[in-house]
């Protein structure tokens, strides 16, 4: 908790007039507590993995908008104590966001995100409470939609989609923590086009085998957009990154081009996406040296009660062995307000990383190359600040999964918000 609210006041003390109290300023914080089960929480291999379980999660949330920016401070920390065999499990991840509006042709973003959590554990799947915000990397496509964009009086969220890029590291309880920084720029250079440029660079670090999954990443993209008409919007974009790893000749280099468009299809259905080819020059073992098609694709639907969100993404990530690959996601999340004070949502996705020779072991041992999960949940509102929330869920590693069982339970807790109650 030192550690959390610790970069809350640095990153506070960073943005001029951001601890100035100010009408549009909202903090909240949610506390949640529940008890539940679960078949394999860490995804292990053996016949006796199953466990019930306790946990308390604190999601924290400031806000501050103005005229022409929006600064959004969030965190969660979440506590889990196993009723037998597993000792506790924590993890906690910190997200700073600011949004600029330099002029009418000039916007800009940055985001930074902290995270550490134990690889493939069954952390949270509790419904994400409307309005909190919950800390995490935007990693991978978009979703297309934002909370912001949902229809007026909608309690609606969207659930990012997030490509699991270290699926062979499940089961080892291997912590993973890392920091990523991020920026883009956008600038009008006319009614119809516009330019737009942005970087990242991330550090990841891993409790086991930090010798063969420890790296750097950094890269940029610079990206081309002409308004077609009101409602279609095409373009053309260019990224590189690097991907560093401790051992020698294990580096990558990505570099892909892409056409990318986006299109308003009704009052309520949106489309966007990307389609083009990347390149990648690596001297990894393991690592992909494929050139091959990627890009994303979303379709939602935002609707006065509910949202709905297909997504797909294909492209290089590091991976936390020594090697960068292609990772394949596919997903669709769908929330629904049933009335003033019920909701209901269903979330799945599927990744698959890398493929053949390049994802096995020394002794020929295989890697686990694909995931997937579903989440079903369930919150009810009891007064202002109290909530009654629940959550189904299903994981399973695919391949060669000899003797490791599927997880599978389900959570039941309340939640009760501090501070503003919207």
């Amino acid at each position: 908790m030192r550690f959390l609210s610790g970069v809350f006041t640095a990153v506070l003390a960073a943005v001029p007039g951001a601890v100035r109290a100010q009408e549009n300023d909202r903090f909240s914080a949610d506390v949640v507590a529940s008890a539940g089960y679960s078949n394999n929480p860490f995804t292990l291999v053996g016949d006796d993995t199953e466990s019930a379980l306790v946990s308390v999660d604190l999601l924290p949330r400031y806000q501050r908008l103005t005229e022409r920016s929006a600064l959004t401070l969030s965190g969660a920390a979440s506590f889990q104590r196993y009723l037998r065999r597993y000792s506790n499990n924590e993890s906690y991840s910190v997200a700073a966001d600011y949004s600029l509006r330099a002029s009418e042709q000039v916007t800009a973003h940055t985001r930074l995100d902290l995270v550490s959590a134990v690889i493939g554990a069954n952390n949270n799947f509790l419904p994400s409470i409307v309005g909190a915000g919950q800390a995490g990397p935007g990693i991978g496509a978009g979703t297309g939609a934002s909370a912001g964009d949902i229809a007026p009086g909608a309690n609606a969220t969207v659930v990012p989609l997030t490509p699991f890029t270290d699926i062979g590291l499940f089961g080892l309880r291997n912590r993973r923590r890392s920091a990523r920084l991020g920026g883009d720029t956008s600038i009008g250079m006319s009614a119809q086009d516009s330019l737009s440029v942005s970087g990242y660079g991330e550090i990841a670090r891993y409790s086991r085998l930090p010798e063969l999954g420890d790296y750097e990443a950094y890269g940029a993209t610079l990206g081309y957009s002409r308004r077609l008409s009101e409602r279609l919007t095409a373009g053309l974009r260019g990224s590189v990154s690097n991907f560093n790893y401790k051992l020698d000749d294990s580096d990558s280099r990505v570099f892909s081009v892409e056409a990318t468009g986006s299109a308003r299809l009704s009052e309520i259905w949106t489309a966007d996406g990307a389609v083009g080819v990347t390149f990648v020059d690596s001297g990894g073992v393991r690592s992909t040296r494929q050139t091959s098609l990627s890009g994303s694709a979303n379709l939602c639907r935002r609707g006065e009660l509910s949202t709905l969100c297909i997504q797909g993404a294909r492209q290089v990530t590091p991976t936390g062995l020594v090697g960068s690959q292609y990772v394949t996601t596919v997903g669709a999340n769908w929330s629904r307000r049933l009335d003033e004070r019920e909701n209901v949502s269903l979330n799945g996705n599927y990744s698959n990383v890398g493929s053949g020779d390049s994802r096995r072991l020394p002794g020929d041992l295989a890697l686990q190359t694909e995931y997937a999960q579903a989440v079903a949940g369930y919150d009810r509102q009891i007064n202002r600040r109290l909530r009654f929330v629940a959550s189904v869920n299903y994981r399973r590693l695919f391949g060669d999964n000899e003797g490791r069982p599927e997880d599978f339970g389900g959570q039941l807790g309340i939640s009760y918000r501090i501070g503003d109650p919207q």
